[in-house]
């Protein structure tokens, strides 16, 4: 498996367009979209993951753990044992591939070279677990059809639109766009289960769109949660690389 093909399965969204007729709320209506986000300093979670690009594709199992704002932890295995376990931290991703017994450094940077799409931490982040991808800002537009707000951003070179439940207040489609090179990560929530008192995704499906060598490539991949569970005391990120496993770029 490719280290940096399992890396997007953390990077998250599927959009799904809106032919309904919209509208455009003032200041003071928009002030009343209040957005069910999830809040917590740790968090657990077990799920199973489908990958496909067309010409690779796996499926595995992952345990996720986030200390919120500050560290994403994953293991991915396959028929029990242990292929992949990385750390993602505001500027850098780690990845030890145990299989091949080397590890690899990744920045954000070299990420966004590859996909054609700014990535950062805040949104790998979010993507997880169904948050906002950006914060919102007074210049935001809001528009509403019969079942959804869509609150539209820019972010430098960046428009996202996220497609918010008129009911749950929960976010269930984003679509992020880069201006500059067309690429697009799109995702979709589903399967909404009461955590807490607050409703969270068991299913996301992502697509990511982007173009090397003048060709469109898309990926696909897909997150089943099995099991999510919020901590308030502290959790391990185990994280060492062996002695004898050779640094790959």
């Amino acid at each position: 498996m490719n280290s940096r093909i399992l890396l997007l399965f953390s990077l998250i969204f599927l959009f799904t367009s809106c032919k309904k007729d919209l509208f455009q709320f003032n200041y003071s209506e928009k002030k009343r979209l209040k957005i069910e986000e999830l809040e917590f300093e740790y968090l657990q979670a077990k799920s199973k993951l489908k990958y496909d690009d067309g010409i690779q594709n796996f499926s595995a199992n992952a345990t996720i753990r986030i200390r919120q704002d500050s560290l994403i932890w994953i293991s991915i295995s396959s028929t029990g044992v242990e292929a992949i376990r990385s750390i993602i931290q505001k500027d850098s991703i780690f990845v030890i591939d145990r299989l091949k017994k080397e590890y690899r450094q990744f920045s954000f940077d070299s990420l966004q070279r590859t996909y054609n799409i700014p990535i950062d931490y805040d949104m790998v982040q979010a993507a997880l677990i169904g948050n906002l991808i950006k914060s919102r800002k007074n210049n935001d537009k809001v528009l509403k059809d019969e079942d959804f707000f869509i609150l539209k951003q820019n972010s430098d070179k960046l428009n996202i639109d996220n497609f918010v439940n008129s009911k749950t207040m929960k976010i269930e489609k984003v679509k992020i766009t880069d201006a500059p090179s067309k690429s697009s990560m799109e995702i979709k929530y589903e399967n909404f289960q009461l955590y807490n008192d607050i409703l969270f995704p068991f299913r996301n499906s992502v697509f990511l769109t982007y173009n090397r060598n003048n060709s469109e490539l898309i990926s696909h991949l897909n997150i089943n949660f099995s099991r999510v569970a919020i901590n308030e005391k502290k959790i391990k990120f185990p994280f060492n690389v062996p002695n004898r496993y050779v640094s790959k770029e």
